[in-house]
């Protein structure tokens, strides 16, 4: 048997090896990267619910309690209400203005939907016109 035979069967087998290496690597950055798409998009809409809270709260007819009740209703039909445990809002007082101030704990998605990754936080300013 010549040398080229040999050298042709000992790389037998080796292309399936680095399909398989190459297509875990790929797949493994594929998921990630989706994943973080993930996490940005919870990250905006948690800023979205809590700006859009604070305005349907300052409005001339509605209270705070409201602003709360609709940044957990937005967050809930929006992703789910996992993400909606701790939201708190006040009213601040600024340069004889109030303002009223919605902020929303929550966690990033680390695995799929699920809120169960470090502490995420979104606010959001409306001023009050009575």
């Amino acid at each position: 048997m010549s040398d080229w035979v040999r050298r042709t069967n000992a790389e037998d087998g080796s292309a399936v090896a680095e399909f398989v290496m190459v297509s875990a690597l790929l797949l493994l950055l594929s998921f990630s990267i989706i994943q973080l798409a993930l996490i940005i998009h919870v990250r905006n809409t948690l800023i979205d619910a809590a700006s859009n809270g604070a305005h349907f709260g300052a409005l001339a007819n509605r209270e705070v309690v409201d602003a709360r009740q609709r940044t957990a209703n937005l967050i809930a039909n929006s992703l789910h209400s996992g993400f909606a445990t701790d939201i708190s809002v006040e009213q601040q007082s600024l340069a004889g203005e109030t303002l009223v101030v919605v902020t929303v704990h929550s966690q990033a998605p680390l695995l799929g939907l699920v809120p169960n990754g470090w502490e995420i936080t979104a606010k959001g300013q409306a001023v009050r016109y009575e």
